[in-house]
Parts: C-alpha cells; sequence; structure tokens
C-alpha cells in the first residue's frame, strides 16, 4: 500500500496527460518543487477539477508513486478570486508562479520561497500594485534561491556607491561604481531613485511594499533591470514575461482605439 501523506501549495503548472489525467507541479513550503499526477481530472464529474486549477492555494494529500506521486485528495485554501477576473493580474501572477517553478529546487526545502508566492498572489488579488508585487518577488525569489543583488558597495571594487548613476551588472550580480562598470552591453544604468527603490524593496516587506508607488517611467526602468537580472540567471527569459509585454503593448492599442483601459 502506497504511503500517504499531507502537504499544503500553490499549483504553479499544469499539463494534460492522456485524455483524463494531468501532471501538477506545485510550491510547496516542506519539499519545494513537487510534482504529481492527478488521476481523472479532467473528467466532468471529478471532485478533484476545481480545487487544482493554476494559482490554486490548497491542502493535499498524496500518494507516494513509483516515479511520481498521485493526488488521491485535495481542499482548497484560497483561489484568489479577484486575481483570476482581470487577466492583467492573472497574467502577473502567472509570471510569478513560472519564476517560482525556474527558481525552484525539486524536493528541497523551501518555506521562504512558498511564502513570497502566497504573499504576492494575495497582494495582487488585493489590489496592490502590480508593478510593486512582481518586483518585489523578483528579488526576494532570486535572494533566497541564491541570487542577492549588491545594493550597497560596488559589487567590483567594494568602495561604498555614492549618490550617483551606477550601473547594475548581471555577471557582477549587483551595482557598480561609474570607475568599475563593464564593457560587455550587459551593465544597465542605475539612476539614484532606481537604487533608492531596490533598497526599500530589500529591506521591506508586507504592508509597507503595499504602500510604495511608483511613476510609469520609473517602474519600467526597474522592470527592464529586474528581468534583465532574471534571464541572466536563468539563461533564458522566462517565456510569460514576454506574454506580458505583449498583453501590455495589446492594452495600448486597445486604448489608443478608443478602448478601455486596462491595469498597465
Amino acid at each position: 500500500m502506497s504511503r500517504l501523506y499531507k502537504t499544503e501549495g500553490v499549483v504553479i503548472k499544469r499539463l494534460y496527460m492522456g485524455e483524463a489525467d494531468a501532471l501538477l507541479t506545485f510550491c510547496t513550503p516542506e519539499s519545494g518543487k513537487l510534482r504529481a499526477v492527478a488521476r481523472g481530472v479532467r473528467r466532468p464529474r471529478s471532485r478533484l477539477a476545481g480545487h487544482l486549477e493554476p494559482l490554486t492555494r490548497c491542502r493535499l494529500m498524496l500518494a507516494e508513486g513509483r516515479s511520481l506521486d498521485v493526488v488521491s485528495g485535495c481542499e482548497t485554501e484560497d483561489s484568489f478570486p479577484a486575481l483570476r477576473s482581470d487577466l492583467w493580474l492573472l497574467s502577473c501572477g502567472l509570471y510569478a508562479a513560472d519564476l517560482a517553478d525556474r527558481l525552484g529546487a525539486e524536493g528541497a526545502e523551501n518555506r521562504r520561497l512558498y511564502r513570497l508566492l502566497v504573499n504576492a498572489l494575495d497582494a495582487l488579488d488585493s489590489g496592490v500594485d502590480p508593478a510593486v508585487v512582481l518586483r518585489h518577488f523578483e528579488f526576494h525569489s532570486l535572494a533566497c534561491s541564491g541570487y542577492l543583488p549588491e545594493l550597497w558597495e560596488c559589487a567590483r571594487c567594494h568602495r561604498q556607491l555614492e549618490a550617483t548613476t551606477n550601473y547594475f551588472s548581471p555577471a557582477a550580480a549587483g551595482l557598480l561604481c561609474p570607475d568599475c562598470r563593464g564593457r560587455e552591453g550587459l551593465d544597465r544604468p542605475a539612476s539614484v531613485d532606481v537604487v533608492k527603490v531596490l533598497r526599500y524593496l530589500a529591506r521591506h516587506e508586507g504592508p509597507d511594499v503595499a504602500r510604495l508607488k511608483l511613476g510609469a517611467s520609473l517602474a519600467r526602468e526597474i522592470e527592464d533591470l529586474m528581468q534583465g537580472y532574471v534571464t541572466y540567471v536563468l539563461d533564458r527569459e522566462v517565456a510569460s514575461a514576454k506574454w506580458l509585454r505583449e498583453l501590455r503593448g495589446a492594452y495600448r492599442t486597445g486604448l489608443a482605439n478608443g478602448g478601455r483601459p486596462g491595469q498597465p
């Protein structure tokens, strides 16, 4: 008889198998990234289907299998309904889930990454500025996966950074002073305001982060910097990041043509 065990997790990926089954990837506190099969979940009368949608936080009962564990029971803890009702917020949530999938290690405890993901989804669902939520999640998910960027001293010469335009280097994993900036074309200018926001994100959590307001230009500058670092660390762009850019463009086109303004 297979051993049963319980855990909680967020569904971060779902792939269909055959006619009725699905292979699910969860972000969990105890086991990090966990993959399991849900048998018959695509059948109309499946009792599991509604509890195993992507971005659902749920309590799970699993049976150990030879290669993959099997979901034998599931109960929804939070489905983040406001997030699901808005295409932009849903897309932001899926980006966070994709990043957790790429940064998480299978079978390795990572309570910090799990809590970061749950907090990010809850913040998106609660109306916090998505730009702030995603930059905070990017920074801290990278940090807890071993890629904490240096923000207070030059990552090469180790002198304290001055209040001027410095440069963020993905290769050096942090900020460089003007004298140490590289010539490989990957270093990005980081204005005084950009550095202040990054340091604020590094030091604060929860309500303090939720109160942060970013102008459009500053938000875009920080987004380009952080996603450049994510792409460097992962050695390729997260697919949903490209989708977010395309969706933002579609919102802008719709607005220019008299459509309804969207979240971006």
